[in-house]
Order: C-alpha cells, then structure tokens, then sequence
C-alpha cells in the first residue's frame, strides 16, 4: 500500500540517485554541528535553571539583559525587538508578560509621544541579578569552565573572524 506522499513503509530509497548538493568538508561540518550542539544544550540548561530558580526562561532574560545594558536602562518597544530579533507581535508579548510580573514598565517616551519606553524595575533588576547568577554558573558549567583563558580568547577571534562584529558589536543582531 503506498500513500499519496509516495512514501511506503519499508522501502528502500535510493539516496545515491539524489546526491547531497555540495556537501559540507568534514572540518565544515564538525564546526557546524558543534556549534549547534553547544548552543542548544546550553539554551535547554539555561532555560530549565532559569524556570526552575527565578520562574521565567531564557527568552525573558534575554529582555531584561538588553535591557539593562542600553544607554539609561531603557530602549523604545521597537528597538527592544531589533536587538532582540523578536517580531513587533513577539516583543508585544515578551513586554505584557514583563510587565505583569512587574519586572519591566512602560512610559510614554518624552522624545516622540506616540511610542512607549521600556525599563527595569527596581525587582526586575534584583531578579535579574539573581538570574545572572545561574546564567554564569550553568554556562561556565557546560562550556566556559572546560577551557583556558587561551581557549576563549581564541574561540571569541574565531567567532569575530567567522562573522564580524559577534564579539565587537555592543548590540545584537548585527
């Protein structure tokens, strides 16, 4: 029986009739797959620490340590979704759930009254200091911890090298 995918259970596919459209080296490929693998296993640990210890996940610290890093501790919603890579919708939400818990406020912005400010608490900075704690313990834990000071001041000229401005630039993305 075959369905309408074409797929049957139990046959084989010719893989060699299909070639991969250049491929990955080997180097290519372990570089790749490294990364990804290290960045998704931190991002799980990070994100089951923060929930567990402070009650919100990687994506709120994230708005909090943006935050908290730009010039006067406040940012415009649009510019908080730039440097957050969030869409208008996505930063809307991550700012109404803030909000609620009363780790981040709204003002209306004094330079252009149709946009709104965004800002610490002063219990959205405590919890974020405090979530700062199990930030640097987990990733120092899986990854930093492992390696000399001569390791991550390579890895950091490798990842600048491979992509510039991901260490330099003061604000993400690029």
């Amino acid at each position: 029986m075959s369905s309408s995918s074409g797929f049957e259970a139990g046959a084989a596919l010719d893989l060699d009739a299909a070639p991969e459209p250049d491929p990955f080296t080997p180097a290519e490929f372990g570089a790749w797959r490294g990364m990804l693998r290290v960045q998704a296993t931190v991002l799980r640990e990070l994100e089951r620490a923060l929930l567990a210890d402070h009650g919100f996940g990687v994506d709120a610290y994230g708005v909090l340590i943006t935050l908290v890093s730009a010039p006067g501790g406040t940012l415009t919603i649009g510019e908080l979704g730039e440097r957050r890579n969030l869409s208008p919708s996505g930063v809307s939400r991550s700012v109404d759930r803030l909000a609620k818990t009363g780790l981040i406020e709204r003002s209306a912005n004094p330079a252009d009254g149709r946009s709104l400010l965004v800002g610490l608490t002063p219990q959205g900075l405590a919890r974020l200091r405090a979530a700062q704690v199990t930030h640097h313990k987990v990733v120092r834990g899986l990854l930093l911890d492992r390696l000399s000071e001569r390791d991550l001041s390579r890895l950091g000229d490798l990842w600048e090298k491979a992509m510039p401005g991901s260490v330099s630039s003061p604000a993400w993305p690029l």
